[in-house]
């Protein structure tokens, strides 16, 4: 494994401790036993419970299971050797602990010898940090979680009749769906789907999306949402539609093998009402990719840094569910401020600067959809070419759109769209958005149930009549909007 190799790599170059971020123990155990071995050295582990004992051997020196006691001990151990703390962490509030740490890093300079502390986070004391070298584990790889999906089938097979009814293709996507899993996890989510029918399907893949969401509802900074109306129950949104329908196989490992990149995303900016969170869902549903919602709103804390953490760790989720559609709603109002540092300490501009290097940098397939209703308060930087792919205007409808949406709405609602004069519909719905067409729609629909009567054209025309639309309430608004998107954006219709 390359991580595994870079960890190498900071042994090699004398650093004395080497700090590792992984909620996976037993993976980096069994990676540093291959450096280990790669590097004729021997490999000592520690837990508070089991003291420290060579690995492979089960035989834990004498009481060693203080921590104070076991650094004696590993310092007293003569020649080279790779020492592996995994709860040493717990105990950054001893000073002899960290004492001890001090004095021993020196003498391990000198040599091939490192001491190891795992931990799913770790925040060292300052005596430590500039001893120290800070290593992030990354997630299991695609060929990783490949080997175990085949091991997991293999083990159940020797215990149940296992019928695999997937193809080739079909088993590689759902591999690619374990991807921000870790071994542990994927390995439950895998053995579950498999166990609930005693076969291995594409339907398997719906299990390994739900483990994901039960993860992303732990950590509470994105919202997921469930598949619901696809593109074609849109009305209108032509040009848009036909620009996602040709990116719709850009996710699938036929596309990677063909050398196809993921799409990074789309800015959608609109008119109130004309379908910007709803074409984010549909996407989702299109693509057959899981949606999640992020409100800048939300990240903000009263506590210094926790914005920040805030942030990162939404964006890690966002990687670990890839390939996904991430939906930043109303990005104006979370990250535009970009001058307010004197009002915030600087906060808003440090986590807009976060956010633009994740656009650009990030390595997980996570289609970006922000939708925006005021363009002049984005910063120019965030629009550039290679964070969002294409800038779509999404205007009020116009009369062919309008009758597609009342199409919709109508058949929705389980009325035959054919018993209603669509052209006239149209023609009394001009400056209307979609959701006061379909906000007509529901007023009509309460008007016939109280008259004891159903819907009909009239009806939903007197219903129109008496609604101003936000063409009218926000003429100017919309105007200087329309006068933006001339020439800057792609028309969504």
């Amino acid at each position: 494994m390359e991580v595994l190799r870079d960890l190498e790599i900071l042994i090699l170059s004398r650093c004395p401790i080497i700090a590792v971020e992984t909620y996976e123990e037993e993976r980096i155990e069994e990676g540093l036993k291959g450096v280990a071995a790669k590097l004729g050295i021997p490999l000592f582990v520690w837990t508070v419970t089991g003291g420290l004992e060579r690995a492979g051997e089960g035989n834990p020196i004498y009481d060693s299971k203080h921590p104070l006691k076991a650094l004696g001990n590993v310092t007293a151990i003569p020649g080279e050797g790779i020492y592996l703390f995994k709860d040493l962490h717990r105990y950054w509030g001893e000073a002899e602990v960290v004492r001890q740490l001090q004095d021993l890093a020196r003498p391990f300079a000198k040599d091939r010898r490192a001491l190891i502390i795992t931990a799913p986070q770790i925040t060292l004391p300052p005596e430590l940090e500039k001893l120290a070298a800070f290593f992030r584990m990354d997630l299991p790889t695609e060929k990783e979680l490949k080997l175990l999906a085949k091991n997991v089938v293999k083990n159940l097979s020797r215990e149940h009749r296992i019928k695999v009814e997937i193809s080739s293709d079909e088993f590689d996507r759902l591999v690619e769906g374990m991807k921000g899993l870790t071994l542990f996890e994927a390995e439950r989510a895998l053995t579950k789907a498999i166990l609930r029918d005693l076969a291995l399907t594409r339907r398997d893949l719906e299990v390994i999306i739900e483990t994901k969401r039960e993860l992303l509802e732990k950590e509470g900074v994105l919202e997921y949402f469930p598949p619901e109306d696809g593109m074609a129950e849109i009305g209108g949104l032509g040009r848009l539609k036909r620009w996602l329908a040709k990116r719709k196989k850009a996710f699938t490992p036929e596309a990677k093998r063909f050398g196809v990149p993921p799409p990074k995303g789309i800015i959608l900016l609109g008119v109130q009402g004309c379908g910007k969170s709803m074409a984010c869902k549909a996407v989702a549903r299109e693509w057959g990719l899981p949606l999640l919602k992020m409100e800048p709103g939300r990240l903000y804390d009263k506590y210094v840094g926790e914005s920040d953490k805030n942030l990162d760790k939404a964006l890690k989720m966002a990687e670990r569910m890839a390939p996904c559609v991430l939906m930043i709603d109303e990005i104006e109002k979370g990250f535009s401020s970009t001058g307010s540092s004197e009002a915030d300490a600087g906060l808003s501009k440090r986590i807009f600067g976060r956010l633009l290097g994740w656009l650009q940098e990030r390595k997980g397939p996570v289609f970006v959809v922000a939708t925006c209703n005021q363009i002049a308060g984005l910063p120019p930087e965030l629009m550039r070419k290679g964070r969002f792919d294409e800038i779509f205007f999404i205007d009020l409808p116009h009369a062919d759109a309008r009758k597609e949406i009342f199409t919709v709405h109508l058949k929705k609602r389980k009325r035959n769209p054919a018993a209603f004069d669509l052209g006239a519909l149209a023609q009394a719905s001009e400056g209307f958005s979609g959701a006061e067409i379909e906000q007509a729609v529901v007023s009509a629909l309460y008007t016939a149930f109280s008259r004891d009567t159903d819907v009909d054209t009239s009806l939903l025309i007197d219903e129109l009549k008496a609604t101003t639309p936000l063409s009218v309430t926000r003429e100017e608004d919309i105007t200087a909007l329309r006068a933006w998107a001339r020439g800057r954006t792609v028309m969504a219709s």
